[in-house]
């Protein structure tokens, strides 16, 4: 029997290499059983790790700013790839993750730490970048990306404004003399984990922006800010399914650089090898951190279904929790299991005993579906 494991990060709690490694561990033991791993990521915090695990070429951390200035640096890293590609995401230097609850700032966060990490990339001769975009603390519609690369904001009076979610109504002139021409040169790839578009009742500002820090005066402020952008880039960009990921980095990049667009789970799945790993499978088991109705709508392990379907593959979730109004059995899983469901959230979130429950769930589903 061939069961291929292809399961995303549990969020917070473990990453998608860490889960795969103990969905593995958990089979070791059943002697007619081959294993393939291969972990998967949506464009999200953990992108690079899983596009880095197949290429050739080095991790390079490097100093950068913190999503709030007024925080320490922090070390954050990227892979350059032998072929010259940067794998960057905008979680390692501008994440949600790097912040405490209580320092939250989404009008005052920048993505300035994750320009420079482009930067450094291009300094080392980069000039095909891919940029993960989920997870991110900021709302600036990428201000601060662009002035690390060399691009001014100024206000009405002709002065300079701080790269953050609070400014982006002040724009009145965006200045690129200063863009180099190694910047130029770049092709930047934008994989988002989301379609939200830039505004709306779905956009980033509504949507997002409260997860971040927000109050409700502070969303309808990020709201007017978008909408003023909006102005800037043209309505043909700021409609585009995926502009609001990550506080709206797309919509001002996309204006400014050459980037495309491109959701993130099809593209790292048809870079990972997932398709040539389930040739001849008999069993594919995914999972992330909460199976719902999302899940099937463009995210990792709901793209894993949709290939495994469509291969004609039995595929079961284990996840961390599942939606209760969502029917497995509608869905075409074979099974779908919970590990943490009814766990005080301590435990539920601890790294150690989520591999545990999840090595043991995929021994006893594979144990029942063989």
């Amino acid at each position: 029997m061939k069961v291929v494991l292809a399961f995303d990060k549990f969020k917070g709690s473990a990453t998608a290499q860490q889960l795969n490694e103990a969905a593995q561990e958990g089979l070791r033991g059943l002697g007619d059983v081959t294993v393939v791993s291969v972990p998967v990521a949506d464009g999200g915090d953990g992108t690079t790790a899983v596009l880095a695990a197949g290429r050739e070429g080095e991790w390079v951390m490097v100093p950068t700013t913190a999503p709030l200035l007024q925080l320490d640096p922090v070390a954050a890293s990227y892979f350059l790839c032998d072929d010259g590609t940067a794998l960057i995401e905008v979680a390692a230097a501008s994440g949600l993750a790097l912040l405490p609850d209580c320092r939250r700032d989404v009008m005052r966060a920048t993505t300035l730490g994750t320009g420079l990490l482009m930067r450094d990339a291009m300094e080392r001769g980069s000039r095909d970048i891919v940029l993960g975009l989920g997870g991110s603390a900021t709302c600036d519609a990428a201000m601060g990306i662009l002035c690390a690369l060399g691009a001014e904001f100024l206000d009405a009076d002709g002065h300079h404004l701080y790269p953050c979610g609070e400014s982006l109504e002040h724009i009145s002139t965006i200045e690129t003399l200063g863009i180099p021409p190694t910047v130029r040169d770049c092709r930047f790839t934008l994989l988002t984990d989301v379609d939200n578009p830039l505004c709306g009742k779905r956009g980033t500002a509504r949507v997002f922006a409260p997860q971040k820090g927000a109050t409700p005066g502070q969303v309808e402020q990020l709201e007017r800010g978008m909408l003023h952008v909006v102005g800037i880039v043209g309505e043909q960009i700021a409609d585009q399914p995926g502009c609001g990921a990550a506080g709206g980095i797309p919509a001002l990049m996309m204006h400014l650089l050459d980037c495309r667009l491109m959701p993130g789970a099809p593209y790292v799945l048809s870079h990972n090898g997932l398709a040539q790993a389930m040739d001849g499978a008999d069993l594919v088991i995914t999972g992330e951190g909460r199976l719902d109705a999302q899940t099937l709508m463009g995210k990792g392990p709901g793209c894993v279904i949709k290939m495994a379907q469509q291969r004609g593959i039995p595929v079961a979730a284990v996840c961390g929790a599942v939606d209760p109004g969502l029917d497995p059995l509608a869905t075409g899983l074979a099974a779908a299991i919970a590990v943490s469901d009814g766990l005080p959230h301590d435990l539920a979130m601890d790294t150690g005993g989520t591999l545990s429950r999840v090595g043991s769930a995929v021994y006893n589903l594979v144990c029942t579906l063989e």
